[in-house]
């Protein structure tokens, strides 16, 4: 399992150092627990059991459950990102990179599918559904750099994005990845 890495912001809700121990082992302990069962596991009171420490802990590093959910949101994309960036560092840019990064993505979503899955579950939460947008944002905002070509590179960038974040959500849920659609994917490219 991929063990997350310090957050690079401080998220609403942290409480304490985004880098203390115990709260990378609340973590940690969340993303095993949504490895084997997503949202129904993922209580306050199953978390700090799992991480070894009192319900009372919790409070220190997070508000509330919504907190935790959106940390584990951020670890997720700042690990997906890094991992796209880092697999096409040495790409030019252009239409070429452009699917070699959706791939990345995809790839990427799919060493991570029980967090994946916890994550689209928990869209539902308002505070994670305005973390998707601004990371497709994001995301669009990096792609569109290679789609300069187009008429219009930063709607085809935000169709990408949309897209490849649905065929993510589909590929977790089925437990393998969906060729026809990611060929279609990059069929737009």
């Amino acid at each position: 399992m991929t063990q997350p890495a310090p957050p690079r912001r401080r998220g609403p809700g942290s409480r304490a150092d985004d880098n203390h121990p115990t709260r990378i082992e609340i973590l940690n302990a969340a993303i095993e627990l949504a490895e084997r069962g997503g949202l129904r596991l993922l209580s306050i009171a199953e978390v700090t059991a799992a991480a070894g420490h009192a319900k009372g802990t919790f409070y220190v590093h997070f508000r509330d459950r919504t907190a935790l959910l959106v940390a584990l949101h951020r670890w997720f994309h700042d690990t997906v990102f890094a991992t796209v960036i880092e697999r096409t560092a040495e790409d030019r840019p252009g239409p070429q990179r452009a699917r070699q990064r959706l791939l990345a993505f995809l790839d990427a979503c799919r060493e991570l599918p029980g967090v994946r899955a916890l994550l689209l579950d928990a869209r539902t939460e308002p505070a994670i559904a305005a973390e998707v947008d601004e990371r497709n944002r994001q995301a669009a905002q990096v792609l569109a750099a290679d789609l300069t070509a187009t008429a219009h590179p930063h709607e085809t960038a935000r169709i990408l994005v949309l897209a490849a974040a649905d065929i993510a959500g589909r590929e977790s849920t089925r437990g393998r990845r969906l060729t026809a659609a990611r060929e279609a994917l990059l069929e737009i490219v």
